[in-house]
């Protein structure tokens, strides 16, 4: 008979040789059901028809559905919130924008940690900027002829966002500041109903992203009047950027757009979703169709997310220095 020591020995031993097995085993199995990404916007939006995308071509690579559910609200409080106390076990990611980085500067209190309850899957992509679009009833034809417009306190001009805090409301009032016009923030739940806001004339203007500006201002249904980035959009050339048309200064760059998994995701999960969608975003009908419509593809690492989240961070806080933005 073994002495109890050596039995106590084998056991630890083979409890270790299972806990290492695990994980990879684990990961060689993942996925065996349905993962959802979490989208803290409105449907038709276009992180809502990126996300979409994506969503079919992961599905076929993962060999299991990819289903994007919206969860707008509270400028993605709400569903960063799902998803942050979700199981970490890779079946529930948050797909969001620039409001993950913006909310811990804006609201003094937040039902969870942004760099503590996420880690990083991948950066999908981003923009070279913002489109600012006018509906076709203002009457303004460029940049000085909307700061004309908007300089005096009582001129009321509302334009739309998709909440506050977003990236829409922060580039508008970083216009404000650098303009010093007085354009009165509209906020909505979501891009797209900011967007419908403009076409419809409710509200007179909002900075889109250009995945959702290109096609409106190529029919005609709004007016582009600058870009907020350094250079010209290749889809829209003859719109200039902000500072070219006047406002010196003003360069904000684009909007981006990527995936988180709740913290404590097992990292070989977490390799497995991130190999998952670089392998989408090189598919080359979606390539060209994201670039058409203004997203730049970026992929890589986790690891070159949470730097590139680092830099928006930095980017965010001296925006909201400048404009005088508090916290709520």
């Amino acid at each position: 008979m073994k002495s109890p020591v050596f039995l106590v020995g084998l056991s630890t031993a083979c409890f270790a040789a299972l806990t290492l097995a695990a994980p990879a085993a684990y990961g060689d199995t993942f996925p065996d059901r349905p993962i959802k990404l979490i989208l803290p916007f409105s449907p038709g939006g276009n992180p809502d028809t990126v996300s979409r995308m994506l969503a079919q071509e992961m599905g076929k690579r993962l060999k299991q559905p990819v289903i994007v559910e919206n969860r707008a609200g509270a400028n993605s409080i709400i569903a960063s919130d799902l998803v942050a106390k979700a199981p970490a076990d890779g079946y529930t990611l948050l797909y969001t924008t620039g409001s993950h980085v913006i909310n811990p500067l804006l609201y003094k209190s937040l039902p969870y940690d942004s760099a503590k309850d996420f880690v990083p899957v991948v950066l999908v992509g981003s923009t070279r900027g913002q489109v600012l679009v006018v509906t076709p009833s203002l009457p303004v034809k460029n940049v000085q002829d909307l700061v004309k417009l908007a300089k005096p306190a009582t001129s009321n001009i509302p334009y739309g966002s998709a909440g506050i805090g977003n990236t829409m409301h922060l580039v508008a009032e970083y216009f404000n500041y650098k303009a010093g016009t007085h354009l009165v923030h509209v906020p909505y739940k979501g891009a797209a109903p900011a967007m419908n806001a403009v076409m419809s004339g409710e509200v007179k203007l909002a900075f889109l992203n250009p995945v959702s500006a290109i096609e409106q201002v190529k029919s005609g249904t709004l007016r582009a009047i600058a870009v907020t980035g350094s250079t010209r959009f290749p889809q829209l050339p003859d719109v200039p950027t902000v500072e070219e048309a006047g406002v010196a200064g003003y360069e904000v760059q684009g909007g981006w757009q990527g995936a988180l998994a709740p913290a404590g995701t097992p990292p070989e999960i977490v390799a497995r979703l991130n190999r998952a969608f670089n392998d989408a975003l090189a598919s080359p009908a979606l390539k060209e169709r994201l670039a058409s419509m203004g997203l730049d593809l970026a992929g890589g690492s986790p690891q070159d997310m949470a730097n590139y989240l680092a830099k928006e961070t930095a980017t965010y806080t001296d925006i909201m220095q400048a404009a005088k933005i508090e916290k709520q």
